[in-house]
């Protein structure tokens, strides 16, 4: 056993025999071939070299994604991660010699990990944290207890990209994206703002004003996603489309709450927030759910409302824009 031999399983599907005989030969049970939406993801321990081996469905890569049903109501898993080392203070598993061979291992000093990632540290305190690629889409993390000075943890993963806006939002089909609008206005306000990654040709195609052509425009040219990789490197935007997907406000370090949900932006522009909140703190009426989302529903966006809720992102940016510049 080597570390090489794990790293080449990364990426695998559960059900794949390569897998499966690995897990075999080592005496482990079968790698689970498939994950609930619930389960979220799965976890196979290895008790006698210390590892665990980490399954998930829902993988921000491209070769992943969207996630493959395998059948109703399960998606088809994928080994993710694999937790190499975890420190023990006594009686820690012990791997193979040489398993460590031409890598950092668990007796790697401060200096060895600083040696052995390049120098790329991130210093959180007590903790020191590194990361490097390894091969294609796989990467080593390591996070070193400084106050202790000794390895606390190593990891090798698949390498990920970061989601904003995933596929199920641009899903005509999906009963719960009652503000269809949403998504389909947050990418022209990409788009329009220039802060995606395009090429001329596409920026001059562009997705036009209409939703259904901002769908289709999504699809083909961006995979049905907005991720960190497809839009301009950039912390304030990063933060508002970070924020325009759940509702905790944003906090500024001035003390400022900026409200960016995507949906209450919606609502406000169409001017009927209030009318929404009324009926979705009613939720004594019988058929209360079923109108609360005929409503969401019937909320659309025309031209002049659209136009307020792309400038109001250009407000939310402006200010997050400024209060980073200012700290």
């Amino acid at each position: 056993m080597h570390i090489k031999d794990i790293i080449g399983l990364i990426g695998l599907r559960g059900s794949d025999p390569a897998l499966a005989a690995w897990f075999a030969q080592h005496g482990l049970a079968s790698p689970p071939a498939t994950i609930t939406a619930n389960q979220g993801q799965k976890s196979a321990r290895d008790k006698a070299h210390g590892m665990e081996y980490h399954f998930a469905f829902d993988i921000i890569h491209d070769r992943f994604y969207p996630p493959r049903e395998a059948k109703r109501g399960s998606w088809a898993s994928h080994l993710k991660s694999v937790t190499l080392y975890s420190h023990r203070p006594r009686n820690a598993p012990a791997v193979p010699a040489g398993f460590w061979s031409g890598y950092v291992g668990p007796e790697a000093s401060l200096q060895d990990c600083l040696d052995g990632f390049d120098g790329q540290m991130q210093d959180f305190g007590d903790t020191a944290y590194f990361e490097k690629v390894l091969a294609d889409d796989v990467q080593m993390k390591l996070w070193f207890d400084q106050r202790r000075q000794h390895v606390q943890e190593l990891q090798i993963n698949l390498v990920e990209d970061r989601q904003f806006i995933g596929h199920h939002d641009f899903d005509p089909d999906n009963e719960h994206n009652t503000f269809k609008q949403a998504s389909t206005l947050l990418v022209r306000w990409l788009f329009e703002r220039g802060h995606l990654k395009l090429t001329d040709a596409l920026r001059a195609a562009g997705p036009g004003e209409d939703h259904e052509a901002i769908l289709h425009f999504t699809k083909q040219r961006l995979h049905n996603h907005i991720w960190k990789s497809q839009v301009q490197d950039d912390p304030s935007l990063h933060a508002v489309l970070a924020h325009s997907q759940t509702t905790r406000p944003l906090i500024l370090k001035d003390g400022t709450r900026l409200a960016l949900y995507a949906p209450w932006m919606l609502l406000k522009a169409a001017d009927c927030w209030d009318a929404h909140q009324a009926l979705y703190s009613d939720d004594a009426l019988p058929d209360w759910s079923e109108r609360l989302t005929a409503f969401e529903r019937s909320v659309t966006l025309d031209a002049a409302q659209q136009q307020a809720f792309l400038s109001a992102l250009d407000d939310a940016y402006r200010c997050v824009k400024s209060a980073q510049g200012a700290a």
